[in-house]
């Protein structure tokens, strides 16, 4: 088996997984997203300029890097043709690109429905029918992209949707899935058999994971989460493959976001926060909302490894916390009284959490764009140092700004 890495989000997403993906999958030659759909926004900065990929795998702006839409996600057609027109905008290589054939399709009556059963405004979710895509698929009623070719399953369906839901045109919607059928049928195939073929033959591959570990459906802030699995353990799950991993990467920010509802223990509402939202440029990918800004939680950094079993961490966004000459960083809960160092497993119950902070120096030096950790202020080598040793694994990589190229690099994960 050749060396696998996985990328995961160790937060509630945004943790600038595209930016370390992309600095990986140069090396790489398959990228794989496994979980998820166009709720996913990987901001790239390269010398094309910057651009926000939602399905399309950031490994794919490589011309020598396959990227892989694996069957673990759910696929907006009309949301990937207006991605890939984007990437011709800005007159970047054709992207190669391999769908499953039994990746599960969002059509528009999944957005209609997710509207209808205000799931967006209940939980916070991005609008996109990824909820309902994954419903549909879980109750055994969702439509593959394999099932294009079955016109008279696709009438039937359709028609059913729009009888129930309405709010769209059905021979509209039919006509333009046949269409898709013809516009993508050669980038359609065996998306587990070619992950597995390139692996066995000693091919390198990235995995992609969209959202975050506190996200997921089964280990997040249930309810507030995603319709799929954003850990380690949705690769296989969202592949067909096991791979033999040379590194199980945590991207982190240097501190804490989250977008949308749901218990965030950290999060802070007086000008530091606000500070942290302008200078990390804090909105939405996908959906541009301003996203809440707080200071790192370890006690949710270490549930994450722990769920994931993660070999090194990424450290994003350190720069943004220069011009802070005090940082604060929650080393437990408390909880009723009660002190815990354990990421509650209840939602209701981690609202009512209240974090015990520990205070390290900050620095003024602007460190935006360094990539010698020595050349580093002493107290932001401290302040990673401090990360690593209360979760237990090495620091690899540093981001200090937004591009690609703006990154320590502590460690080969290839190797």
């Amino acid at each position: 088996m050749a060396p696998a890495v996985a990328v995961i989000g160790a937060q509630w997403g945004d943790e600038a997984k595209g930016k370390i993906v992309h600095f990986l999958a140069k090396d790489a030659d398959l990228c794989v997203r496994f979980n998820g759909g166009p709720n996913a926004g990987h901001t790239v900065v390269d010398q094309y300029g910057e651009i926000r990929l939602h399905q399309v795998p950031v490994g794919a702006l490589y011309p020598h890097c396959l990227g892989v839409l694996a069957q673990g996600m759910v696929l907006d057609l009309w949301a990937l043709r207006e991605e890939l027109s984007a990437l011709k905008a800005q007159r970047r290589p054709d992207p190669k690109i391999l769908i499953s054939e039994r990746i599960h399709l969002i059509l528009p009556f999944h957005k209609v429905r997710e509207e209808r059963e205000g799931a967006a405004d209940r939980i916070g979710t991005t609008r996109r029918g990824i909820g309902p895509a994954y419903e549909d698929r879980a109750s055994r009623r969702g439509l593959r992209f394999l099932d294009l070719t079955n016109e008279e399953l696709l009438r039937e369906r359709i028609l059913a949707d729009h009888k129930t839901w309405g709010g769209f045109d059905p021979e509209q919607v039919l006509a333009e899935l046949l269409l898709f059928r013809e516009e993508f049928e050669k980038s359609v195939g065996d998306a587990q058999g070619r992950i597995a073929s390139a692996l066995a033959s000693g091919k390198k591959v990235v995995f992609e994971g969209a959202q975050g570990t506190l996200l997921d459906v089964d280990f997040g802030t249930y309810p507030y989460v995603t319709s799929s699995k954003t850990t380690v353990h949705g690769i296989p799950w969202g592949t067909g493959v096991w791979p033999e991993f040379s590194a199980v990467l945590g991207v982190a920010k240097a501190y804490t976001t989250r977008v949308g509802a749901g218990p965030l223990p950290t999060e802070d509402h007086t000008h530091f926060g606000e500070k942290l939202r302008e200078a990390g440029r804090e909105y939405g990918a996908t959906t541009g909302r301003p996203r809440r800004c707080g200071w790192l939680d370890l006690v949710a950094l270490r549930y994450a490894q722990k769920i994931n079993g993660f070999t090194h961490l990424a450290l994003t966004k350190l720069d943004v916390l220069s011009g802070f000459s005090e940082l604060r960083v929650a080393v437990a809960y408390r909880l009723e009284e009660r002190r815990t160092e354990q990421f509650p497993a209840s939602s209701w119950e981690l609202m009512r959490a209240e974090p015990v902070y520990e205070s390290l120096p900050g620095w003024e030096k602007d460190i935006q764009g360094v990539r010698d950790f020595g050349k580093l202020p002493r107290e932001a080598r401290d302040y990673v140092r401090f990360v690593e040793e209360a979760v237990g694994v090495p620091v690899a990589l540093i981001g200090t700004g937004p591009r690609t190229e703006d990154l320590i690099v502590r460690e080969d994960l290839w190797s």
